[in-house]
């Protein structure tokens, strides 16, 4: 996956957070999640193997990406994913806004460092 720009605002919060799906204090897990939808149809890249023979086309396909911090205490935070945690990426007010927009896909992101609602586009294969 190859990330292409980064452009987002910040909204960082000195209040004490919450677990978003126990709601125990305190909330130290800090996880990112995005959603997303295809913002290109697919489009052709051409490319050669090392450089030799003739070109070869592979496509891809660009997705815009709109990320969230979701707050969870330590127990939380260490287990799997669980249903209750898409529940709550779901029912989040960011992702119900965006899904009236034409968003359709979500994932987690625990190695994004962004802010909460930065926007960032990829190229994916197809």
């Amino acid at each position: 996956m190859k990330e292409l720009s980064r452009a987002g605002t910040s909204g960082v919060s000195d209040l004490p957070q919450a677990c978003g799906v126990c709601g125990n204090l305190p909330a130290p897990v800090r996880l990112p999640f995005a959603v997303g939808r295809q913002d290109t149809p697919p489009l052709p890249r051409e490319y050669r193997v090392l450089r030799l023979g003739p070109r070869r086309k592979r496509f891809v396909q660009r997705y815009r990406w709109v990320w969230y911090l979701l707050w969870l205490c330590r127990k939380c935070g260490e287990a799997e994913p669980s249903d209750a945690l898409w529940s709550t990426i779901q029912n989040h007010p960011g992702t119900r806004a965006l899904v009236e927009q034409g968003y359709t896909e979500t994932r987690l992101g625990p190695d994004f460092k962004g802010q909460d609602g930065e926007v960032t586009f990829t190229e994916e294969p197809v």
